[in-house]
């Protein structure tokens, strides 16, 4: 087994640009929003793993928001671009809104325990 291979096809040229156009849906969001720098950091960062670890599903995980794709359009690069902005985007309010209602479930009085 070629590990070389294995990590080549991971960490290519179209992982690359998911990551790099989440990132750019995360800076858009911490501009939008005036974040102070070290927020920032944290938006786009997270905006580019998450894009970058979603990959090409990142089509179907905004369809709510983009709607159906013509057939033969979701494996396209200038769709997974689009959609890994989106994700870049909208990847830190999901995670937290999930993280405050497990945190909720497990808590549901407010107090940490």
């Amino acid at each position: 087994m070629n590990n070389l291979n294995l990590f080549s096809e991971i960490f290519n040229e179209r992982g690359a640009l998911l990551a790099i156009f989440g990132a750019m849906g995360g800076a858009v969001r911490s501009a939008a929003l005036k974040t102070t720098w070290r927020e920032g950091v944290r938006v786009v960062f997270i905006g580019s793993v998450t894009s970058f670890g979603v990959g090409a599903l990142a089509p179907y995980l905004v369809k709510p928001w983009i709607g159906d794709l013509p057939d033969g359009m979701a494996g396209a690069l200038g769709t997974l671009c689009a959609a890994a902005f989106l994700v870049g985007l909208l990847a830190v309010t999901i995670i937290e809104r999930f993280l405050d209602q497990s945190q909720n479930q497990r808590h549901p009085d407010g107090a940490e325990q």
